[in-house]
């Protein structure tokens, strides 16, 4: 006999399809790129209509009307149907990564880190299932490894390694994938692909499910209801956010996971990355991030080189600090180009910010250290920058073919160099001087 497992664990590119709509079982693409499955009819005011009131005998004279649930929401008792139907889209997101952190002594070291969050089935395409997920759930990640929410004789069976397909720090969105080789049959014949509803008709007082990993004990089920809309949530690197409210139990871990309607169909992405006050969850509204995963879904899945290319610029962070006072882009700032390499030959100069790296959002000087280490020597790719102008910044693109640097320069670049809130060594002509986070690196 076959027992069910949490999908839980303590502590820590060919192009395919979203599905939106239905739950759907897991199936492969026809079309060119993956496509996101999503609700064929619009998300309607209420969730799930109930029975209509009686209208009561008119009398001669004038008589009130009980109120009517024909045009309101009624919020169901009992979602376990619901639950039922969508939980073999939910995987619980464990992450290995390392991070630098000061001693008592004030000294940098690197200490290894641990964290599980939640994640949702969007696609499917020939070789992967994708995932999708907080880009804060991974980020910083060496590596990450999935549970599913299916039924299996060894716990072991459940689970399976998963690589970062894309990121989205602006939207706090990232889609990973595993290879279909890597799933048992017997799991993968249970799993399900989630449907995507709307969040463009959301309504105070609809229905709102939260499923997700909660403090990293397993999937749990949290019930209520939209309780505000348009909610502005300002973060800690003072990146702003436009999300939903909801007033079910909200907890960590059950970040990137899916909040679902009475329908069954996901409404939003919860983000438990900054959890502001008691019960209080946030989502970002899934029409909002379907163009996001979209993109991410159909990039190519890459591995780490060992030998990674070299464009010839050395860059510093700009924290929010810098950016806020001086009103430039995030992103890295380029302070210095090599004579002669490939960022100068392709057309980078300094004083440029990186703010894009091969369709992938850079906001930090870290986003591009760990993007640039998935690429090899003599690849092309598009770096977009920020570049002051006459009315301001603009955005500019130059296509960049990496070269094989210096060893001791690539170093540089497997290593974030510094911690966020030191000051630069003195550097002539650094007009962010003391504005900056860490060392200069070079990539």
């Amino acid at each position: 006999m076959k027992k069910r497992f949490a999908a839980g664990i303590a502590g820590a590119a060919i192009a395919g399809a979203l599905v939106i709509g239905q739950v759907a079982p897991t199936a492969f693409a026809e079309d060119a790129k993956t496509q996101l499955t999503v609700s064929e009819t619009e998300t309607e005011a209420a969730d799930q209509e109930t029975e209509k009131a009686e209208e009561t005998e008119k009398k001669s004279y004038a008589q009130l009307e009980t109120t009517s649930t024909k045009d309101a929401a009624v919020t169901a008792i009992d979602v376990s149907g619901v639950v039922e139907a969508v939980m073999p889209s939910i995987v619980t997101v464990t992450k290995t990564g390392v991070q630098e952190v000061m001693d008592w002594f004030g000294q940098p070291q690197e200490i290894e880190m641990q964290g599980a969050a939640s994640g949702f089935i969007i696609a499917q395409n020939d070789d992967e299932l994708l995932i999708a997920t907080n880009n804060h759930v991974v980020e910083n990640s060496t590596e990450v490894t999935v549970a599913f929410s299916a039924e299996a004789d060894d716990p072991d069976d459940l689970l399976a390694s998963a690589k970062v397909k894309g990121t989205d720090p602006k939207t706090d969105l990232a889609v990973i994938a595993v290879s279909l080789d890597d799933i048992k049959e017997d799991v993968l014949k249970q799993l399900k692909i989630a449907v995507l509803g709307s969040s463009d008709n959301l309504k105070v007082g609809q229905t709102a499910i939260t499923i997700g990993n909660t403090m990293g004990e397993g999937i749990s089920v949290t019930s209520g209801i939209v309780s505000a809309l348009n909610v502005e949530v300002v973060v800690e690197d003072g990146s702003t956010f436009t999300e939903f409210q909801t007033d079910g139990a909200a907890n960590q871990g059950q970040s990137g996971g899916m909040i679902v309607n009475a329908k069954g169909e996901v409404i939003g992405i919860f983000n438990a990355g900054y959890l502001q006050a008691d019960n209080m969850g946030y989502g970002i509204p899934i029409s909002t991030a379907i163009p996001v995963l979209q993109d991410l879904i159909n990039r190519e899945t890459r591995d780490a080189v060992e030998a990674h290319g070299y464009m010839g610029v050395t860059v510093v962070a700009v924290s929010s600090e810098a950016s806020n006072f001086y009103n430039i882009p995030e992103g890295a700032y380029i302070y210095e180009v090599s004579e002669g390499s490939a960022g100068e030959e392709a057309g980078l100069k300094k004083g440029d910010i990186i703010v894009g790296f091969d369709g992938i959002t850079i906001d930090s000087k870290e986003t591009l250290l760990r993007q640039i280490n998935y690429y090899e020597p003599g690849e092309t790719v598009e770096v977009k920058v920020m570049r002051q102008g006459a009315d301001g910044y603009e955005e500019h693109s130059f296509d960049v073919t990496l070269e094989d640097g210096p060893e001791e320069l690539k170093d540089q670049q497997t290593k974030p160099q510094g911690e966020i809130g030191q000051e630069l060594p003195q550097m002539p002509d650094n007009p962010f001087d003391g504005f900056f986070g860490g060392e200069d690196g070079k990539y």
